[in-house]
């Protein structure tokens, strides 16, 4: 069974993301995954995560920098699928490379971007060739 922490939001303070880690600690048999950027939290218990615990950076944070410096796996947000190939990067269109794989990857735009920016025009033309946001292709 897997458990994804946090559709929406992220860890808040050490006290929460260590909480996250003794609920992970507590059920073995559990496969729990996040996306974030507090990776403050993340780098001050790297040597304590627990196995099935599986831990993905979003690109875009205040705290990139801690990515590259602690090799950390990350996510990063791309246009198009053109983007993604050009970067040499797989894309998770089913959150299956977040909770199964150690490498970083892609996810295409999602969510709701402002009305006239390159973000908007990029989503739109995701979703008229049928994978905007988290398609199941």
């Amino acid at each position: 069974m897997k458990f994804r922490v946090h559709v929406s939001g992220d860890f808040f303070n050490q006290m929460y993301f260590d909480a996250w880690m003794d609920v992970a600690r507590a059920n073995p048999k559990k496969l729990f995954y996040a996306y974030t950027k507090s990776l403050v939290y993340w780098v001050k218990r790297m040597d304590d995560i627990p196995k099935n615990f599986k831990l993905t950076s979003s690109m875009g944070g205040k705290k990139d920098t801690l990515i590259e410096a602690h090799h950390l796996k990350y996510a990063q947000v791309v246009f198009d699928e053109g983007e993604a190939k050009v970067m040499g990067m797989d894309i998770d269109h089913d959150d299956s490379h977040a909770f199964g794989k150690s490498k970083s990857f892609a996810l295409l735009l999602h969510g709701g971007q402002a009305a006239g920016t390159k973000a908007s025009v990029a989503l739109s033309a995701l979703k008229k060739k049928g994978i905007g946001g988290y398609s199941k292709k």
